[in-house]
């Protein structure tokens, strides 16, 4: 079935935008709302079509054209891969749920296939599921490809302790970013998370729903913070799961994190010492032991038998962020730090991998080269290479054992070949309140920036989970009832509910 834009709708909505926008020229309106007006008007003068096959699993599949520039198509095209659950009760169908699980840079498709282990039941009955992958990202053609391993860079110690190690790491992200600028450079000044927002609208009409739902997780948050933003009569319900700060710039959301990341170990080590994890000598607090083994890392990295990197403190630091998304993976926290402390550095490399995306055969999906390519280019300021060194010091006081490996991330993004592109100022006027979910044990959104989200949208309400992980729909019942009666009936609520 061929679903296909009404050009009657088009030209009332054309008539509509191009009155607002001459409107607010006249009346003062920000140059930032003026370029989004205007782009809004080519992105509804970009019209496609989806014409669904059977694909694995009882999906259907199937793809849809959007230009690198929609004030400018002549430039290319990007082919989308889409996926639909349908609902299991046509006859009761509410309409369509898109979905993002993050990143960015995360493949959406695969969430579909697994929606009914992620989804209520009530959902996967009356929704169709729908994942599409965003520009840049997976099955997306052209997708971002930067490098075939992250052992390269990632593998270097992120806090030098003298000018040679300082050399490597500056090289080394110039490396990396002119890489991803010599195998994707073509496209990498199109793939914003505007651009990506905008290409949900395409999307929607594509599938004929005139108003429709989504569901985003971390990073998602943001997309559909800027979709809502851009498009809020367009948008049926939202949730947001782990929302990010919208409110702060490239530089302070980047510290939020950190601090988040330090938060969780901190409440790892708190329950070590309750516990007595196996990493600990007698007499030792777990802080202690841990900065005992990390500072044996950094002196004296393990070797690998595979002829791997060594398990440095750069690898371990990456390995031990991998399982701070959730108190469910300590344990292997503990296992990997046990083995280290016996000469043992193959857990916390495997953690390195598993963080990648790097499989048994050596091979890295390109999560994380679409993850830079995006937020290097969402970024709201250039920050020299210098200036990223130079906050060191700010990173370490508030995020001492975890701080450096944010330097890291940030000088690929300093030496980055495209200029930055900035996003939306974030303000939501939707007819039904969105649903901004956080947890008080989140390392990656911090439930001081979710906090941020809801204020900055304006018409939302927050939904708060005890939970020790980032993203709670699904593991906490009351986030996901409190969700699940949103989707299904348009509830509202308090402005604030705590689980």
């Amino acid at each position: 079935m061929q679903a296909t834009f009404d050009p009657m709708v088009h030209r009332a909505w054309l008539g509509i935008l191009l009155i607002v926008s001459v409107v607010a020229c006249s009346d003062g309106v920000s140059p930032e709302t003026q370029a989004h007006q205007q782009n809004i008007v080519a992105v509804r003068d970009w019209s496609t079509t989806l014409q669904w096959d059977d694909c694995e699993g009882g999906l259907e599949c199937a793809s849809f054209e959007v230009p690198f520039n929609y004030e400018n198509p002549s430039l290319g095209t990007f082919t989308l891969p889409v996926t639909r659950h349908l609902a299991s009760k046509q006859s009761e169908r509410i309409g369509t749920l898109l979905i993002n699980p993050g990143g960015p840079g995360a493949s959406a498709l695969d969430f579909v296939a697994y929606a009914d282990q992620i989804f209520s039941k009530s959902i996967i009955d009356r929704f169709d599921i729908v994942a599409w992958d965003p520009r840049g990202v997976g099955q997306s053609d052209p997708h971002i490809d930067c490098v075939d391993n992250m052992d390269d860079y990632f593998g270097l110690d992120p806090s030098p302790d003298d000018a040679t190690e300082k050399n490597q790491l500056v090289t080394g992200a110039d490396a990396f970013a002119s890489a991803c600028m010599t195998r994707s450079g073509d496209s990498l000044p199109y793939v914003s998370t505007v651009d990506a927002a905008s290409d949900m609208d395409v999307l929607r009409r594509a599938l004929n729903e005139e108003q429709i739902s989504y569901m985003g997780f971390s990073y998602g948050t943001k997309l559909g913070a800027t979709w809502a933003t851009l498009f809020p009569e367009t948008v049926r319900a939202a949730v947001l799961d782990a929302a990010i700060d919208p409110t702060k710039s490239y530089v302070d959301d980047l510290v939020l994190q950190a601090s988040g990341f330090e938060d969780s170990l901190n409440a790892f080590f708190d329950n070590c010492d309750a516990s007595r994890c196996s990493f600990m000598k007698v007499g030792e607090s777990a802080e202690e032991a841990f900065d005992r083994i990390m500072l044996s890392l950094d002196i004296t990295p393990i070797a690998n038998d595979d002829g791997r990197i060594p398990t440095n403190q750069g690898v371990a630091q990456t390995g031990i962020a991998d399982t701070l998304y959730s108190d469910s993976q300590w344990s292997q926290l503990e296992n990997a730090l046990s083995a280290a402390d016996l000469g043992d550095g193959q857990p916390l490399l495997i953690l390195f991998d598993e963080y990648f995306g790097r499989n048994s055969a050596g091979q890295v999906d390109d999560s994380l080269d679409a993850y830079f390519g995006i937020t290097c280019l969402d970024r709201d300021q250039n920050v020299t290479t210098e200036q990223v060194l130079n906050l060191a010091d700010e990173l370490k006081s508030v995020a001492p054992r975890l701080g450096a490996g944010w330097i890291q991330e940030m000088l690929i993004c300093s030496n980055w070949k495209i200029a930055p592109r900035g996003g939306v100022t974030v303000q939501a006027k939707t007819n039904n309140r969105i649903v901004v979910v956080g947890s008080t044990g989140d390392a990656a959104t911090p439930l001081e920036g979710t906090k941020n989200m809801v204020s900055a949208l304006g018409h939302a309400r927050l939904v708060i989970s005890p939970l020790e992980q980032h993203t709670t729909y699904g593991t906490d019942q009351c986030v996901t009832k409190i969700v699940d009666d949103y989707l299904l009936t348009l509830s509202d609520g308090p402005d604030v509910t705590t689980c």
